[in-house]
């Protein structure tokens, strides 16, 4: 018995590791199965059906994700992202009438096909529209022809364009996808020259519409519908935010998708390459997507304003105190969004990223703020209005509030403050007034010292002329200032008064 129970005890401690290494690392053993849609952020590449995949950003090229991404794979019909690439960079018009030449009718008979025949005429545009929607191979070859001449130089432009996009495991040998043993890419490689055509308006047109007609003469309209199930609402495999881009399937290559999708200001692109099934690439490309999305961070319009508060919405306060800790400077918050649930994806941990990320949002914004603010201010109070226009056209509006209240200068002691009735004084009609009594009295005061000076010239005269007839009348008596014996002092000694 004791025997037994050793036993069992070495059995537990031998299997112990292994089931600490399941426990703690159950990634190492994860499996498609294992994929938790809940946390998109946890894919790992046995997660994946495909034999190889990558995710970039598709505004700077970032690799996000990958899986085999430098492993040569036989890229099938998603070649023709490159011919779409160089008939669009040829700088055509795309309304100009092109008529299908022979060469179109040179491919397999088990080739996919818009189809157009030699000799018709359709647009250059409805053309590429075909052969992406129809994923047809003859119009490849059209397209081929009449932008290099023949199907062999534009295949040496393919290769050449190929090496300036600095793709490195890729060689075309067609201009379709069918397969050649000498005719591979990577998955890496098949983003790059996603990324690049995906700059084009025109291309995201034609990769990103679930159903279109055009127009083939003389036949008349033929009737597209895209092979992407993605951009089809009513497909199982619809994701509401796929923008494109091309599938891709044979027997080498198994299936291909290269994909594209937007949300929220953010564009990912992504590659699945070898899946066995429809329904597994259309799987992993979701999978692709969620993980891609969840590499960025959420921005609403409160904080991509906060962001660059410091250099749109800053203003000085006038009258502000002179020990108020920010110099009288006030920064701003919105209120009342118009549109609260609106953001914006980024990536935060890029800084070049960020600072194109500020600087887009900084442009995009109008900011008014009311004429001479001066303290004191109070917070949340309105001091302007703040608009945004979103990528997408939208408009957004919010009201721009104080963050803090600014205290005002204390005003110096004034003498109204003492003597209130002064400011009686302050009413231009009194000052006028006082101004005219001001000057009748400076009249008055003048006329009176003329007067005074008139009179005291006059007393002075007749003094004179009455000091010169007494000495006319007594030459040779002064005046002795003497009283006559009766006590009277002499009548002419008056004359001498002054």
């Amino acid at each position: 018995m004791n025997k037994l129970r050793f036993g069992r005890v070495a059995h537990l401690l031998a299997i112990l590791p292994v089931l600490l290494y399941l426990a703690f690392a159950p990634m190492a053993f994860a499996a498609p199965d294992d994929y938790d849609a809940e946390t998109p952020g946890t894919l790992s590449n046995d997660m994946l059906y495909g034999t190889a995949a990558t995710v970039i950003d598709a505004d700077s090229g970032e690799i996000l994700f990958e899986k085999n991404a430098t492993a040569r794979v036989y890229p099938a019909s998603t070649t023709k992202i490159m011919t779409l690439l160089l008939a669009v960079e040829t700088g055509w018009d795309f309304d100009i009438k092109v008529q299908i030449p022979s060469e179109a009718a040179d491919i397999a008979r088990d080739s996919s096909l818009i189809p157009v025949y030699p000799g018709e005429t359709t647009t250059f545009r409805e053309l590429l529209y075909g052969m992406m929607m129809h994923s047809g191979n003859d119009g490849a070859n059209a397209v081929a022809v009449l932008v290099a001449g023949t199907v062999p130089a534009f295949v040496d432009r393919m290769n050449a364009r190929a090496q300036e996009l600095g793709c490195t495991g890729t060689h075309f040998a067609n201009a379709h996808g069918y397969h050649q043993e000498d005719h591979y890419s990577t998955a890496r490689d098949l983003a790059i020259i996603t990324h690049e055509a995906m700059k084009h308006d025109v291309v995201r047109d034609i990769v990103g519409v679930a159903q279109t007609t055009i127009t083939v003469s003389p036949r008349g309209e033929i009737p597209l519908y895209t092979t992407n199930y993605m951009l089809n609402p009513s497909s199982e495999f619809y994701y509401d935010k796929c923008i494109g881009v091309k599938t891709g399937s044979h027997n080498a290559a198994g299936k291909c998708f290269v994909g594209a999708a937007a949300r929220d200001g953010a564009t990912i692109i992504t590659v699945t390459m070898g899946a066995a099934t429809d329904e597994e690439k259309w799987e992993d490309t979701k999978r692709l997507f969620d993980f891609g999305f969840s590499c960025y961070d959420v921005y609403n319009v409160d904080r991509m304003f906060e962001m660059t508060s410091d250099s749109i919405v800053q203003t000085r306060v006038s009258n502000a105190a002179k020990d108020d800790p920010y110099g009288g400077m006030l920064k701003l918050r919105l209120a009342q969004l118009s549109d609260p649930n609106y953001v914006r994806l980024i990536r935060g941990n890029d800084e070049a990223l960020l600072e194109a990320f500020r600087a887009d949002f900084i442009s995009r914004c109008q900011v008014n703020i009311t004429d001479s603010l001066a303290a004191p201010v109070e917070m949340g109070k309105l001091v302007g209005s703040f608009v945004y226009t979103a990528q997408d056209g939208r408009v957004i509006t919010a009201s721009l509030v104080a963050s803090r209240d600014v205290a005002a200068e204390p005003e110096r002691l004034h003498l109204y403050d003492l003597f209130p009735f002064l400011e009686a004084f302050a009413n231009p009609l009194v000052q006028v007034l006082l101004v005219i009594i001001a000057l009748l009295i400076v009249v008055l005061l003048v006329h009176r010292s003329v007067v005074r000076h008139r009179k005291e010239r006059r007393r002075r005269a007749l003094y004179e002329m009455r000091r010169r007839e007494y000495e006319q009348r007594r030459p040779s008596r002064p005046s002795s200032g003497k009283r006559s014996a009766k006590g009277k002092q002499d009548p002419y000694d008056d004359l001498f008064d002054t």
